[in-house]
């Protein structure tokens, strides 16, 4: 049953028109590739994006000066990514679509109009000038002028290291203003990095997680002969004891790791999965062993340097005594004086500014924290250097300015809060979700956030990686077609949804509960493309499907009534919306606490259905109801909140209309607008799974329940 489940997922997969030509190659994941393949494209196919954190460009206009190509074999030595250009429009076309590397930048020559463009590109960190003579009067942005080639690649190769050694990105947790529920893009990014190892030691590691990722990395460095060396050699003599060993080396693995890290690129993190979960594995037993060698050092301090832009110094000073989470492994070292040296050494900008962090860690109160010392793990680099794990979070104490010492002095301490957030973040979609699989949480949490592009590539790469049974992948069918009807893509939402459906009707023994949801979610994308008698005969179907396996009185039940009842009230069939509501309102009452999220979803699609029949007062009950739930458990800026105070706020201008008295509604509104309707989408991975914590076994009669829609 598996392999035909991928087939028909490859199938899926290979009829959308779009993939392969709008999206870039490194993005694009192979439906058909397979572990032992040796996917070879050439520099050319592959140069419009850069999976490492470092590009390097040349703008070469002498002719006189021909660039050979083993000059650009030695830069890519330095520097995988290379870009080549002869003139300046091209070469400021190239920067000015690089957003997520620094670029370090060579010219053969200087002209006004070029470093007046150039004073726009916060991503250009170093200018070289590769000639001969230097000029009279060096512009101060120049960073180097080299007149040979060698001096020119061992200040590339100095700067490049600098480089790799400072990057460092955090995600700022405001604890004070962030309920567990506020998905803005910072609070989940930080989110996304305490649920990520998690998820990803639930993948299954095996040989075939191996290949699939040496065979990415061949892939990516085709033509690179001094890479591929190093590829050969982890493929053939690499070791889960040797991770550490690999990551603190300037291997292909770190550059494409860090980046991957860096900028959430989760396609690219699934195939390093095994690898990830070695190193984090490493970094704990190496934990164990220093706790036993410093067990008369309860409070350990390290450093960090950086240099930062002014206006993310005021970010960090405005969020004192709120949680910063890297994102990525950090690394530090026990010598402030060699990070404050390393800091000072830094080229900066006239916007940045150079930061020396100071890690403070109470062994004793911090449960949740892991680093090792890497030194004897790489003799290259400082002999006090700290990798902290994945998902380390600190909070931040103070953010000052050093004259004496011309740096910014950040001050943070590690805290098990960081672990606190993410615990209660998975709590609450346990009361959304049958089960609380950590892999669809994650996928959850990156639709949430509402990067569906993103959570489409999860979804599909979590598919091709061995998960072990049908009955998984068809839940993952589920929520790639539910992420193509958040995306509008409706054809492609139903070909996944009716996937979904069809492997659960048809398993043995056959999941009727989880074909039933998947039904509901046909219904919804019927709903959304107005399809009214389509939609009606899917919500129908799922109901016959539910009171064959879970009952008539599961949460999950109501959820499609309320789809159904919003059918009936937009075809003004009021009475057999109102015995839908009714009876999704007992199953509710019955099985739910007061302040469950789907009781808030009801109550405002009651309060629609109160506003059509002109009950104004029951609209205007209802929806405050709907209101004092979302408050209690949503953030201020949700959207269901404004949603909710934008109904009352109509209310009460009609009431007070009706009623000739003088009202000034607190709310802005547009009473031309709508009223919306919510959708119910279970989204949970074992769908069959009864809801442990909220559902109440006691079952009350068939007969107790409100009179059924007919369906």
């Amino acid at each position: 049953m598996l392999s035909k489940v991928k087939t028909a997922f490859n199938l899926l997969r290979i009829g959308h028109k779009t993939y392969g030509n709008t999206k870039p190659a490194n993005e694009q994941i192979d439906v058909n590739l397979k572990s032992t393949d040796l996917v070879i494209t050439s520099d050319e196919q592959r140069k419009h994006k850069n999976d490492e954190d470092v590009t390097i460009i040349l703008l070469h206009k002498n002719t006189n000066n021909e660039i050979h190509q083993s000059f650009i074999l030695c830069l890519r030595d330095i520097n995988d990514y290379v870009q080549v250009f002869h003139n300046e429009e091209d070469t400021l076309a190239c920067i000015e679509l690089i957003l997520e590397e620094k670029i370090l930048l060579i010219v053969d020559y200087l002209s006004d109009d070029l470093l007046k463009a150039l004073e726009t590109f916060k991503q250009v960190d170093s200018i070289f000038l590769y000639a001969s003579q230097s000029p009279g009067q060096v512009p101060s942005c120049i960073t180097a002028i080299c007149p040979t080639k060698q001096q020119l690649i061992d200040e590339i190769s100095c700067i490049r290291q600098q480089l790799y050694n400072q990057m460092v990105v955090f995600s700022i947790y405001n604890r004070t203003k962030a309920a567990k529920f506020d998905l803005t893009q910072e609070s989940g990014s930080f989110l996304f990095f305490q649920l990520f190892k998690a998820a990803f030691k639930r993948l299954p590691k095996n040989s075939e997680s191996k290949k699939l990722m040496v065979s990415k990395c061949r892939n990516y460095y085709a033509d690179n002969t001094k890479i591929l060396k190093e590829i050969a050699d982890f493929d053939h003599k690499y070791k889960p004891t040797e991770a550490l060993r690999w990551y603190t080396h300037d291997s292909f693995i770190y550059r494409l790791i860090n980046k991957a890290l860096r900028t959430e690129n989760i396609s690219a993190l699934c195939y390093f999965h095994f690898y990830i979960n070695d190193l984090s594995y490493q970094l704990e037993k190496e934990f164990i062993e220093f706790k036993k060698r410093n067990s008369k050092s309860i409070i350990i301090e390290f450093y960090r340097g950086f240099k930062t832009t002014q206006e993310l110094i005021k970010h960090y000073k405005h969020n004192i005594g709120n949680l910063i989470l890297t994102n990525g492994y950090l690394s530090t070292t026990r010598d402030r004086q060699l990070a404050y040296d390393l800091t000072m050494k830094q080229n900066i900008k006239s916007d940045e500014e150079k930061v020396l962090m100071k890690f403070t860690a109470d062994l004793n109160l911090v449960k949740s924290l892991i680093f090792a010392d890497i030194s004897q793990h790489n003799t290259f680099l400082d002999q006090n250097e700290i990798l902290f794990d994945l998902g380390t979070a600190f909070k931040i104490i103070s953010c000052e300015y050093c004259t004496k010492e011309k740096v910014w002095l950040f001050n943070v301490i590690a805290t098990d809060e960081g672990v606190d957030v993410a615990s209660e973040y998975i709590e609450y979609q346990a009361v959304r979700m049958t089960d609380s699989n950590i892999i669809l949480t994650l996928g959850n949490l990156i639709i949430e956030i509402g990067d569906y592009d993103k959570a489409e590539r999860y979804f599909e790469a979590i598919l091709r990686s061995s998960i072990p049974n049908d009955e998984e992948i068809a839940c993952i069918y589920y929520n790639i077609g539910r992420v193509y009807r958040l995306k509008g893509e409706y054809t492609r939402a139903l070909e996944f949804l009716n996937q979904a459906y069809t492997t659960h009707a048809n398993a043995r023994p056959s999941r009727l509960a989880s074909a039933a949801k998947a039904m509901n979610a046909i219904g919804i994308v019927y709903m959304e493309q107005n399809h009214i008698q389509q939609a009606i005969d899917s919500f129908g179907c799922a109901l016959k499907l539910y009171a064959k396996t879970i009952g008539e009185s599961h949460p999950d039940v109501g959820g499609t009534l309320i789809n159904l009842a919003n059918i009936y009230c937009e075809q003004e069939q009021l009475d057999e919306a109102l015995s839908c509501f009714k009876r999704a309102n007992y199953i509710y009452e019955c099985h739910l606490p007061p302040n469950h999220p789907k009781r808030a979803i009801l109550l405002n699609n009651l309060g629609n259905l109160y506003y059509l029949q002109n009950q104004f007062d029951l609209a205007l009950n209802t929806y405050q109801q709907a209101l004092n739930i979302n408050e209690a458990i949503l953030p201020p800026n949700h959207p269901d909140i404004a949603r909710n105070r934008h109904n009352l706020s109509m209310l009460h201008t009609i009431i007070v209309d009706q009623n000739k008295v003088d009202y000034e509604p607190k709310q802005n509104f547009n009473s031309s607008q709508v009223v919306s309707h919510l959708r119910v989408e279970p989204i949970q991975i074992n769908p069959f799974q009864p809801e442990i914590k909220y559902i109440n076994q006691a079952l009350k009669p068939k007969e107790e329940f409100i009179e059924m829609v007919k369906y």
